[in-house]
C-alpha cells in the first residue's frame, strides 16, 4: 500500500467517525418548536400565563405559576420508560385573576434532567408550549449536546491518525519505499 492510498483510507475514515460521532449526539437531543427555558427566570406560556420559578427537588419538580386572567392549565411530568411505554405523571390547575400558586410533581431524569411541559388551550393553539427542565444535569456526562459529539469525533479521528502513522513507521518491512 503506497501512501497516496494509505493518506485517501486515513481521509475517508477519520470523515466517516467525526460524522457518526456528530450524527450520534444530533441523536440525543431532539429539535422541537417547543421552546425550553432552563433557569429560574420567568417564562410565558401564553399572553395571560407565565412560569416564575422551578426547582427539582427529591424527585419531585416544583413549579410556581402566576395567572393575570382566570386560566386553566395541565401539567405533564418527564417519566422514565418502561419498554415502550411512560407513565408520567399529569395535574390540572385552575388560577384565578392575580392567582400565583406552586404545582409539585413526581418527575423522573431523562437523560439526566427532569422536565414539566406547561400547557393551555392558548398555548396549544399557537403551536408552541414551554417545556422546564431541572438545572441539575447529573446524569453520565456523554448525554450533553452536539459538542459531545464533536469531541468524540475527533477524539476517535486523532486517535485513528495516530494509529495509523504508528502502524505505517513500525509494520517492519525491511524494504526501501518507492515514491
Amino acid at each position: 500500500m503506497n501512501r497516496r492510498t494509505l493518506l485517501a483510507v486515513l481521509l475517508v475514515a477519520t470523515v466517516a467517525v467525526g460524522g457518526a460521532g456528530v450524527a450520534s449526539a444530533a441523536g440525543n437531543n431532539s429539535t422541537t418548536a417547543t421552546p425550553v427555558a432552563d433557569g429560574g427566570h420567568p417564562v410565558a406560556v401564553d399572553g395571560v400565563l407565565s412560569v416564575t420559578g422551578w426547582e427539582y427537588e427529591d424527585g419531585r419538580m416544583n413549579v410556581t405559576l402566576r395567572a393575570s386572567q382566570y386560566k386553566s392549565v395541565t401539567l405533564a411530568a418527564s417519566a422514565e420508560a418502561n419498554g415502550r411505554v411512560a407513565q408520567a405523571a399529569y395535574r390540572q390547575v385552575v388560577l384565578q385573576r392575580g392567582d400565583t400558586t406552586t404545582v409539585s410533581l413526581p418527575a423522573d431524569r431523562v437523560d439526566g434532567a427532569a422536565s414539566v411541559s406547561v400547557t393551555t388551550g392558548a398555548c396549544i393553539a399557537s403551536g408552541s408550549c414551554p417545556t422546564i427542565y431541572s438545572d441539575d444535569n447529573t446524569g453520565p456526562w456523554l448525554t450533553g449536546g452536539s459538542e459531545v459529539g464533536w469531541l468524540g469525533g475527533a477524539g476517535v479521528a486523532l486517535a485513528s491518525c495516530f494509529g495509523i502513522g504508528w502502524w505505517t513507521l513500525r509494520r517492519g518491512t525491511e524494504e526501501p519505499e518507492v515514491a
